[in-house]
């Protein structure tokens, strides 16, 4: 009973700041080794052993001594800690065991090199996960998480809904445009004026409270009141209509390089873009996540990937 009872009982953690008095030799020493104070260091030490239920520290000693308890003591928290650090190195080298299939609601031309190196290191150290890639538009998406389906997003939003998890990954700079049949494509002397009377190539969620309203918000703070000459919320259609004529438009940069019309299209004033437009990762805060979720969500939301 005695043993099940001091199992059931002990605070583990307090065996590493035995660990560290020994490798220390002193109370202070080890306090800094911990970042802490002497103080946090000697009450843990007197609860240890109010636990054990036996002194483990000569305290007359410089460095300070372990007793014979306290020997034993430092080999059993010497073990679980290196057990416990194992469980790091067994998770790195099994990492191809985990498996699972994660279905993943995208918006769509979504771009940036980071996330495309996320996706190509999370194939070398994961093959056996599968990815279910399904794009939607952005309020779907989130229409979808709100109902607890068992899925990950990664859309844009202009706010934050409370019932969903958010890690924003990256903005999207948007800058103007037109194309090789509109007439400023071979203007050499572009300056903005240029653009202020220009018809225009809009999406639909550039309204006010939509996704790409900050591209409504600096037309407006900057004049750019052109006639709309086409809607479209698909970005394909929008270059093609920007490249035959129909007017300038917003795009975001690193869409551009990825299309084929890429030596069709000119960047426009001003040279800073109009708007950053942020991409988050989505996942509803009371749907239990499975394994591979959980850690593709630890990995994409790691601050070293974007």
């Amino acid at each position: 009973m005695n043993q099940k009872k001091l199992g059931d009982s002990l605070n583990w953690s307090l065996l590493y700041i035995l660990i560290a008095i020994y490798n220390e030799g002193s109370i202070s020493g080890a306090a800094n080794r911990l970042n802490v104070t002497q103080s946090a260091v000697s009450q843990s030490l007197k609860k240890l052993e109010e636990q054990v239920g036996s002194h483990l520290v000569n305290r007359n000693t410089k460095p300070l001594t372990l007793t014979p308890t306290g020997y034993y003591c430092l080999q059993v928290a010497q073990t679980i800690f290196t057990e416990v650090t194992s469980i790091e190195a067994m998770k790195r080298s099994n990492s191809h065991l985990l498996d699972g299939e994660i279905t993943l609601l995208v918006a769509s031309r979504i771009h940036n090199p980071n996330y495309n190196n996320f996706l190509v290191n999370l194939r070398k150290d994961y093959p056996n996960i599968t990815l279910n890639m399904v794009v939607k538009s952005s309020m779907d998406i989130l229409k979808e998480l709100k109902h607890k389906t068992p899925a990950i997003g990664i859309c844009l939003a202009s706010h934050l809904p409370t019932m969903l998890n958010s890690h924003l990954l990256f903005n999207q700079r948007y800058y103007l445009y037109c194309g090789y049949h509109h007439a400023l494509f071979f203007e050499e002397d572009l300056t903005f004026e240029k653009l202020l009377n220009q018809d225009f190539i809009s999406f639909k969620s550039e309204e006010i409270g939509e996704v790409l309203s900050p591209i409504t918000v600096f037309k407006e703070t900057h004049n750019l009141m052109g006639r709309v000459s086409a809607y479209t919320n698909n970005l394909d259609e929008a270059v093609r209509l920007i490249y035959a004529g129909y007017g300038i438009g917003a795009l975001p940069d690193q869409f551009i390089a990825a299309t084929h019309l890429t030596d069709k299209l000119r960047r426009l004033p001003p040279d800073e873009g109009i708007a950053d437009v942020p991409i988050y990762i989505f996942w509803h805060k009371d749907r239990a996540l499975s394994a591979t979720e959980a850690k593709f969500i630890e990995l994409i939301t790691a601050h070293d990937v974007f």
